[in-house]
């Protein structure tokens, strides 16, 4: 049976539909379209930009402690106010000629109670540390020589400095004296074999030896 082609005006034409429809049906499709699109969240441009934002915002929300009471409670942990400032009598690296000990020497005692240092004759000698000076004389084995009490980081000691030259005696008893004052020249008085200074420390009434006390203390 031949096939019998449907009449245009039979066919469905689409362009006409769309042409036909209301258009407040068409405005009000597109309002609802763009809706759903704004609906969307917007991305950020990449997974660095996130991070950076969330460290930022960390950031901005650290409140630093608040460490005053630990460093009290440190501090007094300790019990130190303050430290004395305490010296070589002459340079720390002055050339020794007899430590503190027993030795066997010519002309000298068999023990020793302090060290000779020779800085070289007429050298300054100073004070080790503030103090007050309860003796400055020219006597006995030390010959020219001065004694100066301290209260070295609580203790009382007292520092001897002996063997200086004669008239170079540059404090009297009852003087105050700052540390890195000069008390004398290195000289060779008293029972001596050569210019240097005899140095020496006393606590109570025991001479101690001197070097590792100097080691222990000296911090400037």
């Amino acid at each position: 049976m031949p096939h019998t082609p449907t009449p245009p005006a039979a066919r469905f034409d689409v362009v006409g539909f769309f042409l036909r429809l209301d258009r407040r049906v068409l405005a009000f499709g597109a309002i609802a379209a763009c809706s759903s699109l704004a609906s969307i969240p917007s991305l950020p441009a990449s997974a660095e930009i996130v991070q950076e934002e969330v460290q930022t915002r960390v950031l901005q929300s650290y409140v630093a402690p608040d460490i005053q009471p630990l460093m009290h409670v440190e501090r007094d942990s300790f019990g130190v106010s303050a430290y004395s400032v305490v010296q070589w009598p002459v340079p720390a690296d002055t050339p020794m000629a007899s430590g503190y000990g027993y030795r066997s020497c010519f002309g000298c005692s068999s023990f020793h109670e302090g060290l000779d240092l020779n800085p070289g004759n007429g050298y300054p000698v100073q004070s080790i540390a503030e103090g007050v000076v309860i003796e400055s004389e020219f006597s006995g084995a030390l010959g020219a020589h001065v004694m100066v009490e301290h209260v070295i980081d609580g203790v009382t000691i007292i520092s001897i400095y002996g063997h200086m030259q004669g008239d170079s005696l540059a404090v009297s008893v009852g003087d105050t004296v700052d540390r890195g004052q000069q008390l004398g020249l290195v000289g060779s008085t008293g029972q001596s074999t050569g210019p240097h200074l005899h140095f020496a420390i006393r606590i109570g009434d025991e001479l101690i030896d001197p070097l590792p006390w100097l080691l222990e203390h000296a911090n400037a």
